[in-house]
């Protein structure tokens, strides 16, 4: 057995035990249901040649040997029916028939059967990746006193060849226990797709993966996709999308499309758009998200916390939990380490602290931006003139006001 990434790179000798150079890829014809080895593509000064399969004398890991001399090899073109391995398969997106699922062709695996060797199987495990940077044993010191991790293959005979082009492979039948990508990559995949194939794959993932995909993207593909989007499936994405990113979405839509798709959403969810909505765009209110988590201030540390636990899905972030009166008024804010290290009978307005940072709902940017810098914090509350409290803004989006797109691409994904 071998992994494809293990072969790449190694050295090439030819009959006089002379280094012919680096396999560079490896030649398979596509016509039995398992792709044998038919040559090899070497690189030799600056040139790749082929080596067909029947020179090949010995064939490693370690490297390969072949019966002729080196200066024997050629270029050649390919049959109709052979593929470059690696350049056709290594890397693309994998996609099931019903498209509901994408994932990368992390490595390939391929068998000895008799004199030939075949492709057998896609390995799509997170332990290929760490294999082909050369850290596969960074991965077993890593995993050791735990289970191996083992490879996740897919057998070859469930992709489709006849499906596949430069950016992708079809399986021939739906594989529902695949492991999503993180939003961020699928993002990263579906922009190499057709704009009808993109709204194919965002159709068919689940609405959350989906609303997480959609919020990754690229404003312009975001407004783009959602004119032309069924109105029930656009509906529910925006639902499953934090609020403030859902209103900046509908915000840039038309009148008329987004007056109709506030009509089908939730009532709650349709009023906290239409709130963000009335708001200027650079405002507090504008860019403020109206999920945040809240608690009483008579509130004992167990209930807040038990209070949480039922918020947990409907917030934005767990990092400050505001103290709010019977009218919603902001009276403080305490941290979530504050409130597990508190003892459960304490009263909340014993160990909140009083008096918060907030902005109105009117300030700027430059406020905004410069508050959060100034107190380091996580999230800034928003208040009216009264001093209710109508929503946050995380520290993300705090980023995202102050960096031009091309910076915001270079951060690590926990800050995007």
């Amino acid at each position: 057995m071998f992994f494809l990434s293990k072969l790449l790179g190694s050295r090439v000798k030819d009959v006089e035990d002379k280094t012919v150079g680096r396999l560079y890829d490896i030649v398979v014809t596509t016509r039995p249901v398992y792709p044998r080895v038919t040559a090899l593509t070497v690189r030799r000064r600056g040139k790749l040649v082929l080596a067909s399969w029947d020179v090949v004398s010995s064939f490693e890991e370690s490297g390969t040997l072949l019966r002729v001399a080196g200066n024997t090899l050629t270029e050649r073109e390919l049959e109709p029916d052979e593929r470059l391995l690696a350049t056709a398969f290594l890397d693309k997106q994998l996609v099931d028939t019903e498209g509901r699922k994408v994932i990368r062709v992390n490595d390939i695996q391929l068998v000895r059967t008799g004199e030939d060797v075949r492709v057998a199987a896609v390995d799509v495990s997170s332990s290929a990746i760490l294999r082909r940077i050369g850290l596969g044993r960074v991965s077993e010191r890593l995993s050791m006193g735990r289970q191996k991790p083992r490879p996740r293959l897919i057998d070859w005979r469930q992709v489709d060849l006849s499906q596949t082009d430069e950016s992708w492979v079809r399986l021939a039948v739906p594989r529902t226990k695949l492991e999503l990508l993180h939003p961020a990559d699928i993002a990263d995949l579906v922009y190499e797709l057709s704009p009808d194939e993109r709204a194919a794959v965002l159709d068919a993932l689940d609405d959350e993966v989906a609303a997480d995909t959609f919020e990754e993207m690229h404003p312009s593909f975001q407004a783009a996709l959602l004119v032309d989007m069924p109105d029930e499936k656009a509906s529910e994405l925006l639902e499953e999308m934090s609020p403030d990113d859902a209103a900046d979405l509908l915000a840039a839509l038309p009148d008329d499309r987004r007056a109709h798709l506030l009509a089908l959403m939730e009532k709650d969810d349709a009023d906290d758009m239409r709130e963000l909505l009335s708001y200027p765009e650079d405002s507090a209110g504008g860019i403020m998200t109206p999920d945040f988590a809240w608690v009483r201030p008579d509130a004992t540390a167990a209930e807040a916390l038990e209070s949480l636990r039922r918020q947990n899905e409907e917030v934005e972030t767990l990092y400050y939990i505001y103290v709010l009166d019977r009218s919603r008024k902001l009276r403080g804010v305490f941290s979530l380490r504050e409130l597990l290290m508190t003892p459960p009978e304490r009263k909340v307005r014993d160990f909140m602290t009083g008096n918060p940072i907030a902005v109105r709902t009117d300030a700027s940017r430059e406020e905004i931006t410069q508050l959060i810098a100034k107190y380091n914090l996580l999230a800034l509350p928003v208040v009216d003139e009264d001093g209710r409290l109508h929503g946050i803004i995380t520290v993300d989006d705090a980023i995202d006001l102050v960096l031009p797109p091309a910076w915001k691409n270079r951060l690590p994904r926990i800050f995007r």
